[in-house]
């Protein structure tokens, strides 16, 4: 998701595709997706790490009339697997979802990274305090150092990612269930504007984007104790001075939903220890 709170400018060369291009780069809402460390710098939400925590997350994805669901697992190895007294070896994971209920690992699929403890001190961006990552595509690994993930533009742009909220509301206790555990949480409302402004042969385009979170949160759950997050992403696009030749993009709307379905201890890793 790109980073919020922020004016950013851009120059385009003059031409008709270029105009066009710059049309729908402004009119798409950010890509990367809500995820467990959306959150990690915003002050009030808890952040703890601990050796062998575990969580499973249901997500849905609304955009563009399309809706995708899906199951991750976010994992903090323990000191056999990797982990040390400077980092923490995560693994992050698509689950598959059985008729019994259980879920599991896809095989061969998933990323593992060695992150800096000094991730606790919620300064700089995720990718600063990633020291190695390891993705596996159909069985097959690929390692990336911490400046092939600095210079990936998929992967960068997630990690940099860091929402911070201009605005907390917060709202009254909620109970949700999670693995037939009844967890009494506190909830809020976290929201972020950010303008971005594209300078055009004919004027400017004016881009201004609303994020909104709703977030139910629990001390119990590991990494940022989040029970049940909402995000909510409107963009907006404006031609400054308008033309009558050309139509700005029309607003779109894109919907996250994080949804815990299990947690608890004792994790496992999934790949193979490095060599």
């Amino acid at each position: 998701m790109r980073p919020t709170g922020k004016r950013s400018n851009t120059s385009l060369a003059r031409g008709p595709i270029l105009l066009l291009l710059a049309a729908l780069l402004l009119g798409a809402p950010p890509v990367s997706a809500l995820d467990v460390f959306t959150l990690w710098r915003q002050p009030g939400i808890p952040l703890a790490i601990s050796e062998g925590d575990w969580v499973d997350y249901r997500t849905q994805v609304m955009a563009a009339g399309r809706r995708e669901h899906g199951i991750t697992r976010l994992a903090c190895l323990d000191r056999a697997a990797g982990t040390d007294n400077e980092t923490w070896v995560l693994e992050i994971l698509p689950l598959e979802e059985h008729p019994d209920g259980t879920r599991t690992p896809v095989p061969g699929e998933g990323v593992r990274l060695r992150v800096d403890r000094n991730l606790a001190a919620r300064q700089g961006s995720l990718l600063d305090a990633v020291r190695e990552a390891r993705h596996w595509q159909d069985g097959q690994v690929t390692v990336l150092t911490r400046q092939e993930l600095r210079e990936h533009p998929l992967v960068s742009a997630s990690l940099e990612d860091s929402f911070l909220a201009g605005d907390v509301q917060e709202q009254g206790p909620t109970t949700r269930v999670v693995q037939k555990r009844e967890l009494l949480c506190r909830q809020m409302v976290l929201t972020a504007a950010d303008t971005s402004v594209a300078d055009l042969p004919a004027g400017r385009m004016i881009q201004e984007t609303l994020r909104e979170i709703s977030v139910a949160i629990h001390p119990e759950v590991p990494f940022l104790g989040l029970v049940y997050v909402a995000e909510r992403v409107r963009a907006e696009s404006r031609l400054d001075p308008p033309s009558g030749r050309f139509s700005p993009p029309a607003p779109q709307v894109r919907v996250e939903i994080m949804e815990l379905v299990g947690f608890g201890s004792g994790a496992t890793p999934t790949f193979p220890a490095p060599n």
